[in-house]
């Protein structure tokens, strides 16, 4: 197959690429192992508050994220309590895209609004005197960095608890939890290992494994296995991008990705969004499904979108109207109008000669909701990091992106300063900090940055010695006739981008066969490769998606 190695033909054996992008182990006929239980800190604590107000069908506030992982976790769990005898819930969302709970709502529910327990999902971990606050138990279930250990107790009023439940921190009392499970005299608890934490895990997951537990201990333990809820938990371990290169997460997405089988909810939804569709895969759920609530979150109708999902999913479709608001905002934010000699404005790409990109939106008219997704195109288009925000009250109040996954952000943000509000993930979270506090992080931010990427890339093409990469493709052709080009496609179409099979050409490699509206098609190599711009550069990446077949994309070399 003429495959090269540091510069020298190998053996070609055909496993040797396989094996280094680990494909047998994600890939089969057959689904992974279902996982073993995960003891969480506070399991049995968690547990057995849940118990003591599913018992008494309490009246219990749900309280959503405003993100597809927070709607995807409130109906795991909604759906999960109707089955075991609690129907008194509220949902509860944040009317902008702000996360976590907030002061507004724990005064309501104070004086207002009488509930016996709060569930808050997907945020407020970190948020400990808000929790404390509630006149009423308090269920914190989260995925993010956890930066304190008040992880339970009582509440101001000395009365109701406050449980934190998170999947980021080890269980330092799991000794006295295994007691408690193996007290049920149940088979499946004899054998606990450790849990010592695990960053890879959407809150979806986080909140489906509790529940494994619950209904193991508690109801029919097969309950939410055969309610497909699992289904939604892969869903939000796609759109929340966690690396699900484990065999846990491969658990999930191995029954859900392309399985004959649709969970109800999310079978209405799929044929309203997509008719000729009749499987889940992960296009159709990063481009359609999540884009289509997305982008009602955004346009400040997130409590429409969720109760569409979780009561009306046959009117998914009345959620397509906010593309439009998305689009506009995307708009003003990535490109600029310029006056030519005769007076004539044209839209022109923005252009961000520094080395990293700040964007106040507000001067462009640009909602706070819309930061996120500005920051995300920014950073993607330009391979920078990018800073998009509002000010308010004389602070930057936005979201920040970074070009490397790999790398703590969030972290070197939050220890700058002691006020400084960071939270979210590593490289993608929100913040609220001085400009002047914003300038210098910024321009600071290659301190903790690799010097060079170290992402695996396949060479391939007319290419020195110099320019080939670890493993080089002197033959495409015979590359994809021995099917190495599908399987790893296959291989890595269940992982997120930051695991993607990546094969570098030059630009002598490739030529522009023409478009399709915003999608150009490019010939590479005698490959036909997807783009969403126009290229330039002198190298660029193939990377290949499967879904029913394996799609080819192309964009410039980071």
């Amino acid at each position: 197959m003429n495959i090269w190695h540091d510069g020298k033909e190998i053996d070609t054996n055909e496993d040797i690429l396989l094996k280094k992008w680990k494909v047998n182990s994600v890939t089969g006929d057959t689904p992974a192992e279902k996982p073993p239980y995960c003891i969480f800190n506070n399991t049995q604590k968690a547990l057995e508050l849940l118990k003591y107000h599913v018992d008494r069908n309490s009246t219990i506030c749900l309280h959503t994220d405003v993100d597809v992982d927070g709607i995807g976790t409130t109906y795991e769990l909604k759906k999960a309590l109707e089955n075991l005898g609690s129907h008194n819930h509220i949902l509860l969302i944040n009317s902008d895209k702000i996360h976590g709970i907030q002061q507004k709502q724990v005064d309501y529910f104070n004086t207002k609004y009488h509930i016996d327990l709060m569930i808050i999902t997907d945020s407020s971990s970190n948020e400990i005197a808000l929790i404390k606050q509630f006149n009423c138990d308090v269920l914190c279930i989260d995925h993010h960095d956890l930066l304190h250990d008040d992880l339970f107790g009582l509440c101001n009023d000395n009365q109701h608890r406050y449980v934190i439940v998170s999947n980021t921190i080890e269980n330092k009392n799991q000794e006295q939890d295994n007691l408690w499970l193996r007290s049920k005299n149940i088979s499946a608890f004899e054998n606990i290992q450790h849990y010592e934490g695990d960053g890879d895990m959407s809150c979806g997951v986080v909140v489906y494994e509790l529940l494994r537990i619950y209904c193991e201990c508690f109801s029919n333990p097969k309950l939410i296995e055969n309610l497909m809820l699992y289904q939604w938990a892969a869903i939000t371990l796609i759109t929340d991008s966690i690396n699900t290169l484990n065999n846990r997460n491969q658990w999930y997405l191995s029954k859900t990705i392309s399985n004959s089988e649709t969970e109800s909810t999310l079978r209405i939804i799929m044929e309203k969004l997509d008719k000729y569709r009749s499987r889940l895969d992960k296009s159709y759920i990063q481009y359609k499904f999540a884009p289509t609530i997305n982008k009602a979150i955004r346009a400040g109708s997130g409590n429409k979108a969720l109760y569409t999902i979780i009561n009306n999913p046959e009117k998914i479709d009345d959620l397509l109207q906010f593309a439009s608001n998305q689009q506009e905002a995307l708009d003003k934010a990535l490109k600029c109008e310029v006056r030519n000699t005769n007076g004539e404005v044209t839209l022109v790409k923005r252009e961000f000669t520094t080395e990293t990109i700040q964007l106040d939106i507000s001067k462009l008219g640009i909602h706070r909701n819309y930061s996120g997704v500005i920051a995300g195109r920014l950073s993607g288009d330009n391979h920078k990091n990018a800073a998009v925000y509002i000010m308010e009250d004389g602070m930057c109040r936005g979201s920040f992106r970074g070009r490397y996954s790999d790398v703590d952000y969030r972290a070197f943000f939050a220890s700058y300063k002691d006020y400084i509000y960071a939270q979210g993930h590593p490289p993608a979270f929100g913040f609220k900090l001085y400009k002047e506090d914003l300038d210098y992080l910024m321009e600071n931010l290659k301190t903790i940055e690799p010097d060079v990427s170290n992402k695996p890339y396949l060479t391939a093409g007319n290419m020195t010695v110099e320019e080939m990469g670890e493993y080089h493709i002197a033959n495409i052709d015979e590359f994809k006739r021995l099917g190495y080009l599908w399987r790893l496609a296959i291989g890595n179409s269940r992982v997120i981008s930051n695991h993607e099979i990546n094969i570098v050409v030059k630009a002598s490699d490739i030529e522009l066969k023409g478009n399709n509206g915003n999608v150009y098609k490019y010939n590479v190599l005698g490959m036909e490769c997807k783009a969403f711009s126009i290229l330039t550069g002198k190298y660029f990446k193939v990377y290949a998606e499967y879904t029913n077949q394996v799609d080819l994309y192309i964009r410039p070399l980071e």
